[in-house]
């Protein structure tokens, strides 16, 4: 951002991001600049908030809207684009319906207390989008993943894994996998009959295992989870659900996530839980704001947990998350925070190690460093002032040097996800798959740069002929979709 521009002069390409796109698109990509490097062959997908309206409703937060997956077939020189909405119920049901057809986490449904009490949250299959055992599957943290065809995107239903999920059957948007065993490992939040994290393993042929759990001493809301060679890590904010709220929630006085209080005093809660399902070990260390993990590894006998900290108070971050109107950029603060690792020692003293200060969210990294110490982590990055991303950005973990590739104004880039080159042996060999807003003109595109000099600028980047709304997380895989065989 220049020296001359506020953050009220950004308000219209920060919004740009949360435009609902209606329309389902598939066409090849015909504008674009550069060329598609030499070995990159497969399949980008993203998943996200399509629309931030149902049955006419203004919906009242960024988790709420309906998912909307993107595809970005690389194959032959060129690329193609699919887009699809997930047809969940509420996605059905909101095309006739007046208002909201469900009460959603941060959205109540039109008909006050007898339409909103002892009702869950819909599952609308938003927040991200993976590939195992041959499956695509949609996730939403609160609920069963949703099954999608790998190359039309079309709907084929909700995914419980041979009846391995129970009853609500919550499976988290944050898997992660082991590298060698191409095992994933998940986890769900169960609050009934008490509060826990289940721990699960789907092997490589999609059957689900469970693990361990956590027992959670109360109510609280914990959105990801790392993976090491010995455990499933979990590192938990003092986001909690007082008691009062969440009654008061589940019977419909206000929606889930106002139910949900920052308490400094509860700390954060460490969970380093035997991948084998053993007994959990627990332990905690100073209150931390945080929703996403980089990597996590261990080191000896420390254990290394990489995160997003924020320094700001719940209630901003929450209101990046709630304030969907055009003037949000004026108030609700800086976007992103800042990268921070957490050593644990064998003797349970938690170190913390800054590691950088820039600005940012949506940590990625080479997924084939999951689980052993990774040099680079990418952030999509802030400019200072600025309410949302403007910048990649490339950490370097162990000295804390920082490469960035800043955006034209106005564009803003969503999570980087790194694909590998084929036979690489180096850490950062390989690409960067960034698509990107341009608020200005109103069109996205797919950037793609090479990750051992993202501040060369991208080697290709291939226009859209249409906007695209704010994608949460996504996947790549070497697999080519065929959107029209």
């Amino acid at each position: 951002m220049g020296p001359n521009v506020t953050n009220s002069d950004t308000a219209g390409a920060d919004f740009a991001a949360y435009t609902p796109l209606y329309e389902e698109h598939d066409y090849t990509i015909d504008d674009y600049d550069g060329a598609l490097p030499e070995g990159l062959e497969g399949t980008l997908y993203r998943n996200g908030a399509g629309k931030l309206d149902a049955g006419g409703q203004a919906l009242g937060h960024l988790f709420d809207g309906d998912g909307m997956l993107s595809l970005f077939s690389i194959a032959d020189g060129s690329v193609h684009y699919r887009n699809r909405y997930v047809r969940t119920k509420h996605y059905r049901k909101s095309l006739t319906s007046k208002g909201a057809p469900y009460r959603a986490l941060g959205t109540m449904r039109p008909g006050g207390l007898l339409a909103n009490a002892l009702r869950f949250p819909a599952n609308v299959a938003n927040t991200s989008v993976v590939m195992q055992a041959g499956k695509l599957l949609a996730l939403w943290e609160g609920g069963p993943p949703t099954e999608l065809n790998p190359d039309t995107l079309d709907t084929i239903g909700i995914h419980n894994f041979d009846g391995g999920l129970k009853w609500l059957g919550a499976f988290s948007a944050h898997p992660k996998w082991d590298p060698d065993t191409v095992e994933m490992f998940n986890f769900g939040l169960a609050m009934v009959p008490f509060p826990k994290l289940i721990c699960y393993r789907v092997d490589r042929a999609g059957k689900l295992h469970r693990l361990g759990e956590v027992k959670l001493p109360f109510a609280m809301f914990n959105h990801d989870m790392g993976l090491t060679s010995k455990h499933i890590v979990f590192a938990i904010p003092p986001l909690v659900f007082p008691t009062s709220k969440l009654m008061g929630a589940g019977f419909g006085l206000c929606n889930f996530i106002d139910a949900i209080e920052y308490d400094a005093s509860r700390g954060t809660m460490i969970a380093l839980v035997p991948r084998d399902g053993g007994k959990p070990r627990v332990l905690h260390t100073d209150p931390l704001l945080h929703l996403h993990l980089a990597n996590t590894y261990e080191d000896g006998t420390d254990t290394i947990v990489e995160l997003v900290n924020y320094d700001s108070t719940w209630e901003e971050l929450n209101g990046q998350l709630s304030s969907l109107s055009t003037d949000r950029a004026s108030d609700i603060g800086s976007y992103g925070g800042t990268l921070l690792r957490l050593r644990i020692t064998k003797s349970d003293k938690v170190i913390h190690e800054p590691i950088t200060d820039v600005r940012g969210e949506f940590p990625s990294f080479n997924i084939l460093r999951t689980s052993r110490p990774n040099r680079y982590t990418y952030l999509s990055a802030s400019a200072a002032g600025t309410s949302y991303p403007t910048a990649l950005a490339k950490i370097d973990n162990t000295t804390g040097a920082v490469v960035t590739h800043q955006f034209p104004y106005g564009h803003q880039p969503h999570e980087a996800v790194f694909a590998a080159r084929p036979g690489a042996t180096d850490e950062d060999d390989g690409w960067l798959l960034v698509a990107t807003q341009d608020g200005v003109n109103n069109r996205a595109a797919l950037a793609i740069f090479d990750a051992r000099h993202i501040d060369a600028g991208p080697v290709y980047t291939g226009r859209l002929r249409h906007h695209l709304p704010l994608t949460f997380h996504g996947c790549f895989t070497p697999r080519v979709a065929r959107p029209n065989r």
